[in-house]
C-alpha cells in the first residue's frame, strides 16, 4: 500500500474536468472550480477537511456543480413564473406597491434573518452551503431562515389582506385600512 497521493497540478486539473463535464458553460465551469478550490483554502486554514484530501475535493466539487445547477433551474423557474403571471403591464403596475412593501419590510429584517433569507430564497444558496461559508451550523442558518419568514409575513399581513389559489400562491391582495405599511 505504497500509493503516491496524485500530485497537485494533476489534482487540480481532475476537478476541473470533473466540473467541465457537468456544466456546460466554460466560464461559469472555470468559476465553480474555482469556488471549490477557495472553499478547499478556507478548510485548509480551519482544519476541518476529515479523510483524503481528493476525495473532500471531489464531494466538494459534486455538490458545487448541483448548487449551481439547483440555483440556475430555480431563476429560470422564477423567471418563467414572473413571465405568465405578469401577462400585462397592468399586472406589474398594480404588483409594484406589494413588492416594494415586501422589499421594505425584507430591509427591516435583523441583519442575520435578512442576508440568510436574501441568500437562500433569493441568491439560490442551499442552506448548508450558506452554512459552510459562513462558518455556522447548518440548524444556525435554518433557524435564520424560519425565523425571518416569520417575520416576513406576520408585517405583510399587518399590512394586507391575501387572497391564496389552492396551491398557496398569492392571486389577489389589497393593503388593510391602517395596516401600517406605508409602501403599499
Amino acid at each position: 500500500m505504497n500509493e503516491r497521493p496524485p500530485q497537485w497540478r494533476e489534482l487540480a486539473d481532475a476537478v476541473r474536468r470533473y466540473v467541465r463535464r457537468r456544466v456546460r458553460d466554460a466560464d461559469a465551469a472555470e468559476d465553480l472550480a474555482q469556488d471549490v478550490f477557495v472553499k478547499l483554502a478556507l478548510h485548509l486554514r480551519r482544519g476541518t477537511i476529515r479523510g483524503p484530501l481528493h476525495a473532500w475535493l471531489f464531494r466538494t466539487a459534486r455538490t458545487t456543480v448541483i448548487d449551481h445547477l439547483r440555483a440556475r433551474s430555480a431563476a429560470t423557474a422564477q423567471a418563467d413564473d414572473l413571465a405568465s403571471d405578469a401577462t400585462s403591464p397592468a399586472a406589474a403596475t398594480e404588483a409594484a406597491p406589494l413588492l416594494a412593501s415586501c422589499r421594505a419590510f425584507l430591509d427591516a429584517l435583523p441583519p442575520e434573518q435578512r442576508d440568510a433569507l436574501v441568500r437562500t430564497e433569493y441568491d439560490g444558496l442551499t442552506q448548508h452551503a450558506l452554512a459552510a461559508e459562513l462558518g455556522v451550523a447548518v440548524s444556525t442558518v435554518k433557524s435564520r431562515v424560519q425565523r425571518g419568514r416569520r417575520r416576513l409575513e406576520r408585517a405583510l399581513r399587518a399590512c394586507c389582506e391575501f387572497e391564496f389559489d389552492r396551491r398557496g400562491n398569492v392571486v389577489d391582495w389589497q393593503r388593510r385600512p391602517g395596516g401600517g405599511c406605508g409602501a403599499c
